[in-house]
């Protein structure tokens, strides 16, 4: 067999696998996430192949990680996970737990843009400047300077525990491949990520929800739209600038809008009375100069990126006095604490998915992970309102 003929071999044999993981993940978590995991999935081998593997973690290290996956789907000990006697799970070395949070990193806006802090303990406290600007005083001659009051409160991160659960089928991870390690860490990665936006963007506005977001949170800015402008559709270039103008100069050279898709469709569709778009047409032209690695813009407002989230309200929700959309800096605005290791555990009797995992030679993998959202300083975001009436 010439090396063309192998290298198509191995091309198909990859397939196979891709095909038979992307259908287990569609049984277990629906069609949209498979999807989202088969292009990370994607994008990681695209960037090894250019020499640059997103994930940061060595081939012969995912290879080690999937054969301790299958150890311990076999009851056997595994070689580079450590075992947590506590929990019973097994804890992943840092530089799996790294290049979760960078494949994380490349599909999350709070994993890739929100301030990260290292927790050695279950609860942070972060100490955040809320007074006026220190402008200080000038001294006349035998004159004693007087004080600047300072005023701090505190970005407390509160650890929770983050699960996501998903099978695989043993004979599918009885080879240890990079292939295979590409999916489970990418399905992992996708999870986390997807949570995270959802908690930073709206946590506490729904059940089950452990962290106050931008949208749930008092303390952030408020900015309504006014009077009649009741719908998400109805926000324009004009209140743009005026959101734009809350936010103190010092803290706008990172900032940026937030919204649903669906919201920024209608945001983009708003004319003037002789037919202009007033954010134009070119806006995705212009958005090339902000882009960042993996999420792109989807457009620009005021010269201000524009990112869009499908954790954010989408446009069939609108409604009165509402929140749906954000700006800001998020670097300055949200924290994220990791309280990692990140563990992983497996049960070979669990029901997942509707599905029992032993009828079907399957075993469950669940991979946990501690960490803490908080919003950091109010005043590096605005949350966009619709008016009352």
């Amino acid at each position: 067999m010439n090396e063309e003929q192998l290298n198509a071999l191995k091309g198909e044999f990859k397939n196979i696998v891709d095909v038979a993981i992307k259908e287990n993940v569609e049984q277990i978590v629906g069609k949209e996430v498979a999807e989202k995991t088969a292009s990370i999935v994607s994008k990681m081998r695209a960037e090894r192949a250019a020499g640059n593997d997103v994930s940061g973690v060595s081939d012969e290290t995912k290879i080690a990680f999937v054969k301790d996956i299958k150890n311990i789907t076999r009851g056997e000990k595994a070689a580079i996970l450590e075992n947590n006697d506590a929990t019973g799970g097994y804890l992943v070395p840092t530089e799996l737990h790294q290049g979760i949070f960078r494949i994380a990193a490349s599909v999350g806006l709070v994993a890739r843009d929100a301030q990260m802090f290292p927790m050695s303990t279950d609860t942070l406290d972060i100490p955040r400047y809320t007074g006026a600007d220190l402008l200080g005083s000038y001294l006349g001659e035998d004159v004693e300077g007087s004080e600047t009051g300072v005023t701090y409160g505190d970005a407390r991160l509160q650890v929770a525990t983050w699960n996501v659960i998903f099978r695989v089928g043993n004979t599918l991870i009885s080879d240890a491949t990079v292939n295979v390690a590409d999916w489970l860490l990418a399905l992992a990665a996708e999870g986390l990520a997807a949570r995270m936006d959802k908690e930073g963007f709206v946590g506490g506005t729904y059940a089950g929800s452990p962290f106050v977001g931008v949208l749930g949170s008092t303390e952030v800015t408020t900015y309504t739209m006014a009077a009649t402008k009741t719908t998400f559709a109805k926000f324009d270039a004009d209140e743009a600038s005026d959101v734009i103008a809350q936010v103190k100069e010092s803290i706008l050279s990172d900032c940026a809008f937030y919204f649903h898709r669906t919201v920024w469709a209608k945001i983009r569709q708003v004319k003037t009375a002789n037919g202009t778009y007033t954010v134009g047409q070119n806006s995705s032209m212009i958005a090339a100069n902000f882009k960042k690695y993996g999420i792109q813009p989807a457009g620009v407002l005021w010269d201000y990126p524009v990112y869009t989230s499908d954790y954010l309200p989408d446009n069939s929700t609108t409604a009165i006095s509402t929140a749906f959309g954000f700006f800001g800096n998020l670097k300055l605005g949200l924290f994220v604490g990791d309280r990692g290791p990140i563990e992983v555990a497996k049960s070979d009797s669990a029901t997942v998915g509707g599905k029992n995992v032993f009828a079907a030679n399957q075993t469950a993998i669940r991979v946990l992970h501690r960490h803490a959202i908080s919003i950091g300083l109010p005043a590096a975001l605005v949350k966009i309102v619709t008016a009352a009436a």
